[in-house]
């Protein structure tokens, strides 16, 4: 619940985490979700240290689908029931390699 709660809160501060790119008329627009509809879901999959990198990179892989989706989602691996790791995958149009240095 406290990293649902803290990634609601980053998305809160930070439009362009919670932006999406509907066509209206064919034309690509800008809609800036409510910060509540645009919190990542937070999927918990249990893995293994063996398997750990094969599935964060099919995670990241995954394209975005930015007329409904956000630019930003979060996938957490339990690797233990007390070791997990956090991926955020953000798109290139919400966040560059300089703006996402805080979270690294």
């Amino acid at each position: 619940d406290a990293l649902r709660s803290a990634l609601g809160d980053v998305v809160a501060r930070h439009e362009s985490l919670r932006t999406v790119f509907p066509e209206a008329e064919g034309v690509p627009c800008q809609q800036v979700l409510a910060p509540e509809a645009a919190v990542p879901r937070l999927t918990v999959t249990p893995t293994t240290e063996d398997k750990l990198q094969d599935v964060l990179t099919s995670a990241a892989r995954h394209p975005f689908d930015l007329a409904s989706e956000p630019p930003l989602r979060a996938s957490l691996f339990e690797l233990s029931g007390r070791e997990y790791v956090l991926l955020l995958v953000v798109h290139h149009i919400a966040g560059d390699g300089w703006s996402l240095g805080p979270l690294a």
